[in-house]
Protein backbone atom coordinates (compact mmCIF):
# COMPACT_ATOMS: atom_id res chain seq x y z
CA UNK A 1 0.00 0.00 0.00
CA UNK A 2 2.86 2.36 0.79
CA UNK A 3 4.40 1.71 -2.62
CA UNK A 4 1.11 2.50 -4.36
CA UNK A 5 0.87 5.82 -2.58
CA UNK A 6 4.44 6.65 -3.59
CA UNK A 7 3.65 5.87 -7.23
CA UNK A 8 0.65 8.19 -7.11
CA UNK A 9 2.82 10.98 -5.71
CA UNK A 10 5.36 10.51 -8.48
CA UNK A 11 2.67 10.75 -11.16
CA UNK A 12 1.51 14.14 -9.82
CA UNK A 13 4.93 15.82 -9.96
CA UNK A 14 5.42 15.89 -13.80
CA UNK A 15 2.13 17.79 -14.19
CA UNK A 16 3.29 20.40 -11.71
CA UNK A 17 6.56 20.83 -13.59
CA UNK A 18 4.64 21.27 -16.85
CA UNK A 19 2.48 24.01 -15.33
CA UNK A 20 5.55 25.84 -14.07
CA UNK A 21 7.20 25.50 -17.47
CA UNK A 22 4.12 26.88 -19.22
CA UNK A 23 4.06 29.91 -16.92
CA UNK A 24 7.75 30.49 -17.57
CA UNK A 25 7.28 30.30 -21.37
CA UNK A 26 4.32 32.70 -21.24
CA UNK A 27 6.35 35.14 -19.18
CA UNK A 28 9.20 35.00 -21.70
CA UNK A 29 6.75 35.59 -24.55
CA UNK A 30 5.21 38.67 -22.98
CA UNK A 31 8.64 40.03 -22.13
CA UNK A 32 9.64 39.60 -25.77
CA UNK A 33 6.49 41.35 -27.01
CA UNK A 34 7.06 44.21 -24.56
CA UNK A 35 10.68 44.54 -25.65
CA UNK A 36 9.69 44.59 -29.35
CA UNK A 37 7.17 47.37 -28.63
CA UNK A 38 9.80 49.46 -26.82
CA UNK A 39 12.20 49.01 -29.73
CA UNK A 40 9.51 50.04 -32.19
CA UNK A 41 8.66 53.16 -30.20
CA UNK A 42 12.34 54.07 -29.90
CA UNK A 43 12.80 53.75 -33.66
CA UNK A 44 9.64 55.73 -34.47
CA UNK A 45 10.67 58.52 -32.08
CA UNK A 46 14.09 58.75 -33.72
CA UNK A 47 12.49 58.90 -37.17
CA UNK A 48 9.97 61.54 -36.07
CA UNK A 49 12.79 63.80 -34.81
CA UNK A 50 14.68 63.49 -38.09
CA UNK A 51 11.53 64.06 -40.15
CA UNK A 52 10.63 67.14 -38.11
CA UNK A 53 14.06 68.65 -38.79
CA UNK A 54 13.82 67.79 -42.49
CA UNK A 55 10.31 69.30 -42.70
CA UNK A 56 11.61 72.70 -41.63
CA UNK A 57 13.74 72.83 -44.79
CA UNK A 58 10.63 72.83 -46.99
CA UNK A 59 10.28 76.51 -47.85
CA UNK A 60 7.45 78.36 -49.58
CA UNK A 61 6.53 81.96 -50.24
CA UNK A 62 3.19 83.48 -51.19
CA UNK A 63 2.49 87.16 -50.71
CA UNK A 64 -0.82 88.11 -49.15
CA UNK A 65 -3.22 89.78 -51.59
CA UNK A 66 -4.31 92.78 -49.54
CA UNK A 67 -6.23 94.24 -52.49
CA UNK A 68 -8.84 91.51 -52.24
CA UNK A 69 -8.75 91.61 -48.44
CA UNK A 70 -9.72 95.29 -48.47
CA UNK A 71 -13.06 94.39 -50.06
CA UNK A 72 -15.80 94.33 -47.45
CA UNK A 73 -17.33 90.96 -46.69
CA UNK A 74 -21.10 91.30 -47.26
CA UNK A 75 -23.41 90.84 -44.32
CA UNK A 76 -25.45 87.65 -44.60
CA UNK A 77 -28.56 88.37 -42.58
CA UNK A 78 -30.33 85.37 -41.15
CA UNK A 79 -34.10 85.31 -41.48
CA UNK A 80 -36.59 85.01 -38.65
CA UNK A 81 -38.53 81.73 -39.00
CA UNK A 82 -42.25 81.86 -39.83
CA UNK A 83 -44.19 81.04 -36.66
CA UNK A 84 -47.70 80.99 -38.15
CA UNK A 85 -47.84 77.20 -37.85
CA UNK A 86 -47.19 77.41 -34.12
CA UNK A 87 -50.49 79.21 -33.49
CA UNK A 88 -52.45 76.60 -35.42
CA UNK A 89 -50.72 73.83 -33.49
CA UNK A 90 -51.58 75.47 -30.16
CA UNK A 91 -55.20 75.94 -31.28
CA UNK A 92 -55.56 72.28 -32.25
CA UNK A 93 -53.99 71.06 -29.00
CA UNK A 94 -56.36 73.21 -26.92
CA UNK A 95 -59.41 72.02 -28.92
CA UNK A 96 -58.47 68.41 -28.23
CA UNK A 97 -58.82 69.01 -24.49
CA UNK A 98 -62.56 69.69 -24.94
CA UNK A 99 -63.36 66.89 -27.40
CA UNK A 100 -64.13 64.17 -24.83
CA UNK A 101 -66.20 66.41 -22.48
CA UNK A 102 -68.29 67.63 -25.42
CA UNK A 103 -68.82 64.07 -26.66
CA UNK A 104 -69.88 62.89 -23.20
CA UNK A 105 -72.32 65.78 -22.68
CA UNK A 106 -73.74 65.37 -26.18
CA UNK A 107 -74.19 61.62 -25.65
CA UNK A 108 -76.10 62.17 -22.42
CA UNK A 109 -78.21 64.85 -24.11
CA UNK A 110 -79.21 62.42 -26.87
CA UNK A 111 -80.12 59.79 -24.28
CA UNK A 112 -82.36 62.22 -22.40
CA UNK A 113 -83.95 63.36 -25.68
CA UNK A 114 -84.68 59.76 -26.61
CA UNK A 115 -86.30 59.15 -23.21
CA UNK A 116 -88.27 62.39 -23.51
CA UNK A 117 -89.64 61.44 -26.91
CA UNK A 118 -90.18 57.73 -26.34
CA UNK A 119 -91.42 57.58 -22.73
CA UNK A 120 -95.03 58.20 -21.57
CA UNK A 121 -94.19 58.12 -17.87
CA UNK A 122 -94.69 61.51 -16.24
CA UNK A 123 -91.74 61.15 -13.88
CA UNK A 124 -89.51 60.01 -16.72
CA UNK A 125 -90.67 62.95 -18.79
CA UNK A 126 -89.91 65.41 -15.99
CA UNK A 127 -86.47 63.91 -15.33
CA UNK A 128 -85.57 63.70 -19.01
CA UNK A 129 -86.82 67.24 -19.61
CA UNK A 130 -84.74 68.63 -16.75
CA UNK A 131 -81.77 66.59 -18.00
CA UNK A 132 -82.16 67.94 -21.53
CA UNK A 133 -82.30 71.54 -20.32
CA UNK A 134 -79.37 71.04 -17.93
CA UNK A 135 -77.20 69.36 -20.55
CA UNK A 136 -78.05 72.02 -23.12
CA UNK A 137 -76.88 74.67 -20.64
CA UNK A 138 -73.72 72.65 -19.84
CA UNK A 139 -72.89 72.12 -23.52
CA UNK A 140 -73.34 75.83 -24.24
CA UNK A 141 -71.14 76.73 -21.25
CA UNK A 142 -68.55 74.16 -22.34
CA UNK A 143 -68.46 75.58 -25.86
CA UNK A 144 -68.09 79.10 -24.48
CA UNK A 145 -65.28 77.96 -22.17
CA UNK A 146 -63.54 76.24 -25.08
CA UNK A 147 -63.75 79.40 -27.14
CA UNK A 148 -62.42 81.53 -24.28
CA UNK A 149 -59.55 79.13 -23.47
CA UNK A 150 -58.52 78.85 -27.12
CA UNK A 151 -58.62 82.60 -27.50
CA UNK A 152 -56.58 83.08 -24.30
CA UNK A 153 -53.95 80.46 -25.22
CA UNK A 154 -53.61 81.82 -28.76
CA UNK A 155 -53.22 85.39 -27.48
CA UNK A 156 -50.56 84.30 -24.96
CA UNK A 157 -48.69 82.33 -27.61
CA UNK A 158 -48.99 85.23 -30.06
CA UNK A 159 -47.48 87.59 -27.47
CA UNK A 160 -44.71 85.08 -26.81
CA UNK A 161 -44.01 84.82 -30.53
CA UNK A 162 -44.06 88.61 -30.94
CA UNK A 163 -41.57 88.99 -28.06
CA UNK A 164 -39.34 86.29 -29.54
CA UNK A 165 -39.45 87.89 -33.00
CA UNK A 166 -38.66 91.29 -31.50
CA UNK A 167 -35.70 89.81 -29.62
CA UNK A 168 -34.46 88.02 -32.75
CA UNK A 169 -34.69 91.23 -34.79
CA UNK A 170 -32.74 93.03 -32.07
CA UNK A 171 -30.06 90.31 -32.09
CA UNK A 172 -29.84 90.43 -35.88
CA UNK A 173 -29.41 94.19 -35.73
CA UNK A 174 -26.66 93.84 -33.12
CA UNK A 175 -24.95 91.12 -35.17
CA UNK A 176 -25.03 93.35 -38.24
CA UNK A 177 -23.59 96.30 -36.31
CA UNK A 178 -20.87 94.04 -34.87
CA UNK A 179 -20.06 92.70 -38.34
CA UNK A 180 -19.86 96.19 -39.82
CA UNK A 181 -17.65 97.36 -36.94
CA UNK A 182 -15.31 94.38 -37.33
CA UNK A 183 -15.10 94.97 -41.08
CA UNK A 184 -14.29 98.65 -40.50
CA UNK A 185 -11.54 97.74 -38.02
CA UNK A 186 -10.15 95.02 -40.30
CA UNK A 187 -9.95 97.30 -43.32
CA UNK A 188 -8.49 100.15 -41.25
CA UNK A 189 -5.80 97.76 -39.93
CA UNK A 190 -4.93 96.74 -43.50
CA UNK A 191 -4.75 100.36 -44.60
CA UNK A 192 -2.48 101.21 -41.65
CA UNK A 193 -0.31 98.22 -42.54
CA UNK A 194 -0.06 99.28 -46.18
CA UNK A 195 0.77 102.82 -45.08
CA UNK A 196 3.71 101.52 -43.02
CA UNK A 197 2.27 102.21 -39.57
CA UNK A 198 4.78 100.72 -37.14
CA UNK A 199 2.17 99.54 -34.61
CA UNK A 200 0.20 97.76 -37.34
CA UNK A 201 3.41 96.18 -38.67
CA UNK A 202 4.45 94.87 -35.26
CA UNK A 203 0.94 93.55 -34.57
CA UNK A 204 0.89 91.66 -37.88
CA UNK A 205 4.41 90.26 -37.38
CA UNK A 206 3.54 89.02 -33.90
CA UNK A 207 0.29 87.47 -35.19
CA UNK A 208 1.96 85.72 -38.12
CA UNK A 209 5.06 84.39 -36.37
CA UNK A 210 3.27 83.09 -33.29
CA UNK A 211 0.75 81.30 -35.53
CA UNK A 212 3.53 79.34 -37.27
CA UNK A 213 5.35 77.66 -34.37
CA UNK A 214 8.46 75.51 -34.62
CA UNK A 215 8.82 72.14 -32.83
CA UNK A 216 11.42 73.80 -30.57
CA UNK A 217 12.02 77.22 -29.11
CA UNK A 218 13.00 79.97 -31.55
CA UNK A 219 12.78 83.70 -30.91
CA UNK A 220 13.38 86.83 -32.94
CA UNK A 221 14.32 90.41 -32.12
CA UNK A 222 12.98 92.70 -34.83
CA UNK A 223 14.13 96.31 -35.11
CA UNK A 224 12.74 98.75 -37.69
CA UNK A 225 13.97 102.14 -38.81
CA UNK A 226 13.21 103.91 -42.09
CA UNK A 227 10.98 100.92 -42.91
CA UNK A 228 14.10 98.71 -43.03
CA UNK A 229 13.82 95.66 -40.76
CA UNK A 230 16.76 94.16 -38.91
CA UNK A 231 15.79 90.65 -37.81
CA UNK A 232 17.95 88.79 -35.30
CA UNK A 233 16.86 85.18 -35.10
CA UNK A 234 17.96 83.33 -31.98
CA UNK A 235 18.71 79.82 -33.17
CA UNK A 236 18.45 76.58 -31.17
CA UNK A 237 21.65 74.94 -29.86
CA UNK A 238 23.52 72.36 -31.91
CA UNK A 239 22.57 69.70 -29.37
CA UNK A 240 19.13 69.57 -31.02
CA UNK A 241 20.66 67.57 -33.89
CA UNK A 242 20.64 63.78 -33.21
CA UNK A 243 24.19 62.41 -33.10
CA UNK A 244 23.15 58.92 -34.20
CA UNK A 245 21.36 57.40 -37.17
CA UNK A 246 18.74 54.87 -36.13
CA UNK A 247 17.72 51.96 -38.35
CA UNK A 248 15.57 48.92 -37.69
CA UNK A 249 17.08 45.44 -38.12
CA UNK A 250 15.16 42.44 -39.43
CA UNK A 251 14.97 41.11 -35.87
CA UNK A 252 13.12 44.27 -34.79
CA UNK A 253 16.04 45.59 -32.76
CA UNK A 254 17.05 49.22 -33.51
CA UNK A 255 20.60 49.79 -34.67
CA UNK A 256 22.45 53.05 -34.00
CA UNK A 257 25.32 54.45 -36.02
CA UNK A 258 27.28 57.51 -34.96
CA UNK A 259 27.11 60.46 -37.34
CA UNK A 260 30.27 62.13 -38.53
CA UNK A 261 31.01 65.57 -37.08
CA UNK A 262 30.84 67.05 -40.56
CA UNK A 263 27.38 65.55 -41.10
CA UNK A 264 26.11 66.97 -37.79
CA UNK A 265 27.53 70.42 -38.54
CA UNK A 266 26.04 70.44 -42.04
CA UNK A 267 22.63 69.37 -40.73
CA UNK A 268 22.78 72.11 -38.07
CA UNK A 269 23.80 74.73 -40.64
CA UNK A 270 20.92 73.64 -42.88
CA UNK A 271 18.49 73.80 -39.95
CA UNK A 272 19.60 77.33 -38.99
CA UNK A 273 19.37 78.51 -42.60
CA UNK A 274 15.89 77.01 -43.02
CA UNK A 275 14.64 78.58 -39.77
CA UNK A 276 15.90 81.99 -40.83
CA UNK A 277 14.37 81.73 -44.30
CA UNK A 278 11.01 80.58 -42.93
CA UNK A 279 10.88 83.54 -40.55
CA UNK A 280 11.84 86.05 -43.24
CA UNK A 281 9.46 84.57 -45.81
CA UNK A 282 6.56 84.97 -43.36
CA UNK A 283 7.53 88.56 -42.60
CA UNK A 284 7.94 89.59 -46.24
CA UNK A 285 4.79 87.77 -47.34
CA UNK A 286 2.65 89.71 -44.85
CA UNK A 287 4.40 93.11 -44.70
CA UNK A 288 4.19 94.65 -48.20
CA UNK A 289 5.91 97.90 -47.20
CA UNK A 290 9.27 96.19 -46.63
CA UNK A 291 11.75 96.47 -49.49
CA UNK A 292 15.23 95.66 -48.27
CA UNK A 293 15.96 94.04 -44.93
CA UNK A 294 18.68 92.33 -42.93
CA UNK A 295 18.76 88.94 -41.28
CA UNK A 296 21.15 87.76 -38.58
CA UNK A 297 21.49 84.16 -37.45
CA UNK A 298 22.29 84.51 -33.75
CA UNK A 299 23.52 81.98 -31.21
CA UNK A 300 23.78 82.38 -27.46
CA UNK A 301 26.47 80.34 -25.70
CA UNK A 302 26.11 81.13 -22.02
CA UNK A 303 26.56 84.87 -21.72
CA UNK A 304 28.25 85.14 -25.10
CA UNK A 305 26.19 86.36 -28.04
CA UNK A 306 27.48 85.26 -31.43
CA UNK A 307 26.47 85.91 -35.03
CA UNK A 308 26.78 82.83 -37.24
CA UNK A 309 25.63 84.33 -40.55
CA UNK A 310 24.05 87.46 -41.95
CA UNK A 311 22.45 88.50 -45.20
CA UNK A 312 20.83 91.46 -46.87
CA UNK A 313 17.46 90.72 -48.43
CA UNK A 314 15.55 92.37 -51.20
CA UNK A 315 11.90 91.63 -51.87
CA UNK A 316 12.69 90.86 -55.51
CA UNK A 317 14.83 87.82 -54.59
CA UNK A 318 13.00 86.53 -51.50
CA UNK A 319 10.60 84.46 -53.60
CA UNK A 320 13.45 82.96 -55.63
CA UNK A 321 15.31 82.09 -52.44
CA UNK A 322 12.24 80.40 -50.94
CA UNK A 323 11.87 78.29 -54.09
CA UNK A 324 15.33 76.80 -53.46
CA UNK A 325 15.71 73.14 -52.57
CA UNK A 326 16.69 73.85 -48.96
CA UNK A 327 17.82 76.54 -46.55
CA UNK A 328 21.50 76.42 -47.54
CA UNK A 329 20.64 76.91 -51.20
CA UNK A 330 18.40 79.83 -50.21
CA UNK A 331 21.24 81.52 -48.30
CA UNK A 332 23.50 81.10 -51.32
CA UNK A 333 20.91 82.85 -53.49
CA UNK A 334 20.80 85.68 -50.95
CA UNK A 335 24.63 85.78 -50.96
CA UNK A 336 24.72 85.43 -47.20
CA UNK A 337 27.91 86.11 -45.25
CA UNK A 338 29.19 83.25 -43.09
CA UNK A 339 32.40 81.44 -42.23
CA UNK A 340 33.03 77.81 -41.36
CA UNK A 341 35.95 75.45 -40.90
CA UNK A 342 36.70 72.24 -42.79
CA UNK A 343 34.17 70.33 -40.69
CA UNK A 344 31.44 72.85 -41.66
CA UNK A 345 31.27 74.22 -38.11
CA UNK A 346 30.09 77.83 -38.24
CA UNK A 347 32.60 80.39 -36.97
CA UNK A 348 31.12 83.45 -35.21
CA UNK A 349 32.04 86.92 -36.46
CA UNK A 350 31.32 90.55 -35.67
CA UNK A 351 28.33 92.18 -37.33
CA UNK A 352 27.08 95.70 -37.90
CA UNK A 353 23.67 97.33 -38.05
CA UNK A 354 22.19 98.02 -41.50
CA UNK A 355 24.32 100.55 -43.35
CA UNK A 356 21.20 102.53 -44.25
CA UNK A 357 20.65 103.32 -40.57
CA UNK A 358 23.91 105.34 -40.51
CA UNK A 359 24.54 105.16 -36.74
CA UNK A 360 21.00 106.18 -35.88
CA UNK A 361 20.09 106.98 -32.29
CA UNK A 362 18.78 103.97 -30.40
CA UNK A 363 15.61 105.76 -29.32
CA UNK A 364 14.56 106.19 -32.96
CA UNK A 365 14.66 102.46 -33.65
CA UNK A 366 11.45 100.56 -32.85
CA UNK A 367 11.86 97.03 -31.47
CA UNK A 368 9.73 93.98 -30.79
CA UNK A 369 10.56 90.52 -29.44
CA UNK A 370 8.60 87.49 -30.69
CA UNK A 371 8.74 83.94 -29.31
CA UNK A 372 8.03 81.08 -31.69
CA UNK A 373 7.30 77.77 -29.97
Amino acid sequence: MARKKDDQGVRIQPGARQDKGKVYVDELYFRHVDQMERWRQEYEYSQSVENALIGISKLDYEEVDYTSLRVRNPWKERTVPDCSGVLEKVRVEEERKFVMPIIMHTGLLLIFLFVLLASSNVIALWISGIGVVTLLVLVVMLLQKRHQEIERIVLEKQKEIDDWIENEERLIKEEKEKHEHEEDERIKAIERLLAGDIAAIFAKIDQVLTAAPFPFHVSADIAIYMNIPSVKIWLPPKSIIPTQICSLQSSGRPSFQEKEIRTINKQYFELCAAISMRVMSLIYAHIPSFGIGYIYGMSKDGRNTECLFTSKLDRSIVEAACNAANGLAALQILKATFDCDTSLSLIPFEFDDPVEWDNVETKLVRNVHVDLF
